[in-house]
């Protein structure tokens, strides 16, 4: 299993927050090692070798070769594949960073994978067969960024008030009030939130939740155990109670199984990135 990770070009830094490659001559790994927890981040994921398999609170989707929506999530995915060569191109944007992309409401997309002629109709049917005609992945990595950048400049919307509270809410790792962040930016917690709901598709609330859990995630990637983090947590949950019900929420396991007993490899790879 082979994940590199490529600088995106400038014109998509403001949007992008990683691009990668995922390689596996021998198909996804375990199911137990092949879970993508959430991130607060949409993603576009240009698969050109085999075909993947998601599976979402039991509910499979099988996705051929061609070009994907993946929606911001606050659930895990479970992804599996045949034991032959799987390969596949990964764009994760920022939490607010795909919608002045494609200006389509991202509640619209939440806890979904669309193909992309679906949700982008002509764009997402001509970018799919443009990719699967070039013949190397530095081809197609080149091109799905020049398709994308090309969008961007017909449909950007950025909003200055999002970025600010997406980033204050990461930077707090999610722990920042609500309260105080009406305080912040003299904005009701009604209109925070239809903004949150069309440029990142979850409330301020949720996604701090999501930002909240991913700070002991990173822990569990950087090789903690449970009981190393576990006296951290009070800072940040209520109770030990409080956060084992979000880590379950989060991975589908309680925080001490899951350090234990999952390797998630392909989770962790991202995770550090």
């Amino acid at each position: 299993m082979k994940l590199s990770f490529i600088r995106p070009k400038a014109e998509l830094q403001p949007y992008v927050e990683s691009l990668w490659i995922f390689e596996s001559a021998l198909g996804m790994p375990p199911e137990h090692q092949s879970l993508a927890a959430p991130n607060g981040c949409p993603k576009l994921i240009f698969l050109y070798e085999s075909s993947l398999t998601s599976m979402v609170h039991g509910r499979t989707q099988v996705c051929p070769e061609s070009l994907y929506f993946v929606g911001a999530r606050d659930c895990p995915v479970v992804l599996s594949s045949s034991p032959k060569k799987v390969a596949f191109i990964g764009i994760e944007f920022y939490s607010q960073g795909a919608y002045p992309c494609f200006g389509i409401p991202m509640s619209e997309t939440a806890n979904r994978l669309f193909d992309a002629e679906t949700l982008f109709g002509r764009w997402g049917r001509q970018t799919a067969k443009r990719l699967l005609n070039l013949d190397t992945v530095e081809q197609k990595v080149a091109r799905l960024q020049a398709e994308l950048i090309d969008f961007l400049q017909k449909h950007q919307d950025h909003n200055r008030l999002v970025d600010f509270c997406v980033n204050t809410l990461k930077s707090t790792d999610g722990r920042l009030r609500m309260k105080e962040l009406q305080r912040q930016t003299g904005y009701t917690r009604r209109y925070l939130e239809l903004l949150f709901h069309r440029h990142v598709g979850f409330p301020p609330k949720v996604l701090a939740g999501i930002f909240r859990f991913q700070k002991f995630y990173r822990k569990w990637a950087h090789g903690e155990s449970y009981d190393e983090f576990k006296t951290a947590l009070y800072h940040d949950y209520y109770d030990e109670a409080h956060f084992c019900k979000e880590f379950k929420r989060m991975t589908g396991y309680p925080p001490r199984q899951f350090t234990r007993e999952v390797t998630n490899e392909f989770g962790r790879r991202l995770t550090l990135k």
